[in-house]
């Protein structure tokens, strides 16, 4: 890999003036009245840090995260007893009662205990009439028309056939798949920031080229008018000029705007409110070479790329899938124990008492016309198919980060040439001058050599904004944050 020279440095005050401007705006708040109609100054950095805090994305993911892990906590929780409650009244429109019109007087030896019982409030009054086998109701009243009951519940899966443990793995690697996704968010943020960022900053070059193209087109133009009043030249020379200088002063119009542009995007990208003024104050030329070679940023890549680590978590996550088709064929077993309260009792009294019970159960699918069968079918053809999409991907990945690797490299050499167009350029513009002022050349001449310098300078502009965004897709195609971030 071919060196860099050092590239000139931000002024540490500056970047500590917009460093405090950061701080004091993210403490306030962009919608702080202080901060109204005013310019937020930014370097890279602030606007990456800006877009980690504020982004709508990144806001997203870390949603989809909590949510995985909310799934990872259920699935916890199945292995554990359930405990549940109940309660219930219910008002009977009458007592229930048994017909005892046909037992005469079969009863009448047992009549003394049920007159107590009677006396005590246990049994109806009119249950004697029924018991004496008389005129009355001829009905044995049994209970109450007021029903209570309350309970609890605890079940505890005892044997699921895997089902659990199945369900289990793959919330976890769901959860493992959705930090990796919040991580390759991060980096894509990182990314689209630096790609606003460098679009602002190259506008910004830009309009300085054109405005440096007006200042020297004016003085030419100058230059004509004093030669026109001497009879040096003709007319149609000064309105070749001034036809120049309209075009551009088109450019630099267009420039102009395209700052706005460029200025909004950045601030929709790192989640400032609309409307909110930014400005760049970072250069183009602060880049550092990239370190390695290709076969060591495919094999960064292959090992550390988020996203391709979460769709690794997603054929574990279907491997598990097809365990939890399979628990099917095997029976669910479940232990239960209940503790009621109830009322009446056993002996239809008017009163609470308390039961429990304890209940092992069993139940298995037998039969069901091959259902289990293509359950397992879709989950193992499901695997499948991650699998192959997991060596999809990688093959992707790998295009993808020879591709970035091509365009770096192309960008970088592009620096070179680029520089030494400007030099060519603006040595010949300066000789064209001359031989202009000497009579040699001619205004035509004058007026090729300066688009011929504003070219090469434009060229210059769009090479360096190439070679930073470049590197920030070289970083996002292997997966990494760069040290260049980190230390610029």
């Amino acid at each position: 890999m071919r060196e860099a020279g050092e590239y000139p440095r931000l002024a540490p005050a500056i970047r500590r003036a917009g460093m405090v401007a950061l701080g004091v705006w993210l403490a306030l708040g962009p919608a702080s009245p202080a901060w109204s109609g005013e310019t937020l100054l930014l370097t890279l950095d602030d606007a990456i840090s800006v877009a980690l805090e504020r982004g709508h994305e990144l806001g997203m993911a870390a949603a989809a995260e909590e949510a995985a892990r909310a799934r990872v906590r259920q699935a916890q929780a199945a292995f554990l007893p359930a405990v549940g409650a109940s309660a219930s009244y219910t008002k009977l429109d009458e007592v229930p009662y048994m017909d005892g019109s046909q037992f005469g007087d079969m009863f009448a030896p047992l009549m003394e205990p049920f007159e107590y019982l009677v006396e005590q409030g246990y049994l109806d009054p009119s249950t004697l009439e029924g018991l004496a086998g008389g005129t009355g109701a001829d009905r044995i009243y049994m209970g109450d028309d007021d029903i209570y009951s309350v309970g609890m519940t605890i079940t505890q899966p005892i044997f699921t056939g895997g089902a659990l443990l199945s369900a289990k793995g793959a919330a976890g690697h769901g959860l493992r798949a959705a930090e990796y996704n919040t991580l390759r968010t991060e980096h894509e943020t990182r990314y689209n920031v630096t790609q606003a960022y460098v679009l602002l900053v190259q506008t910004n070059a830009a309009l300085r080229v054109m405005d440096d193209a007006v200042a020297q087109m004016q003085g030419h133009i100058k230059n004509l008018e004093i030669m026109y009043e001497e009879g040096m030249l003709l007319e149609r020379d000064i309105m070749q000029a001034r036809v120049e200088m309209s075009a551009i002063e088109l450019d630099r119009n267009s420039a102009r705007h395209g700052i706005r542009l460029a200025a909004a995007t950045l601030a929709f990208r790192i989640g400032l409110e609309p409307g909110t003024e930014v400005e760049a104050i970072d250069t183009l030329d602060e880049s550092l070479p990239v370190s390695g070679e290709l076969s060591e940023l495919l094999m960064t890549a292959i090992d550390e790329r988020p996203d391709l680590m979460a769709m690794m978590e997603s054929v574990g996550a279907a491997d598990n899938l097809v365990g939890l088709a399979r628990s099917e064929f095997f029976p669910r077993i479940v232990a239960m124990g209940s503790y009621n309260w109830d009322r009446p009792d056993r002996e239809y009294r008017p009163e609470f008492y308390d039961h429990w019970s304890v209940t092992i159960a069993a139940q298995m699918n037998v039969f069901d016309w091959g259902g289990r069968w293509n359950r397992v079918r879709e989950a193992t053809a499901t695997r499948l198919q991650t699998e192959r999409g997991l060596e999809l991907m990688e093959s992707a990945v790998c295009l993808e980060v020879e591709q970035s690797w091509q365009r770096y490299d192309e960008a970088f050499e592009a620096i070179d040439i680029a520089e030494r167009g400007i030099e060519q350029a603006r040595e010949s513009f300066r000789v064209t001058q001359e031989s202009f002022q000497s009579g040699v050349a001619s205004n035509s001449d004058v007026l090729d050599a300066s688009t011929a310098l504003r070219t090469a300078e434009m060229n210059g502009v769009a090479a360096l904004a190439r070679l930073r965004l470049a590197e920030a897709g070289l970083d996002l195609a292997v997966g990494v944050v760069s040290e260049r971030e980190e230390t610029r």
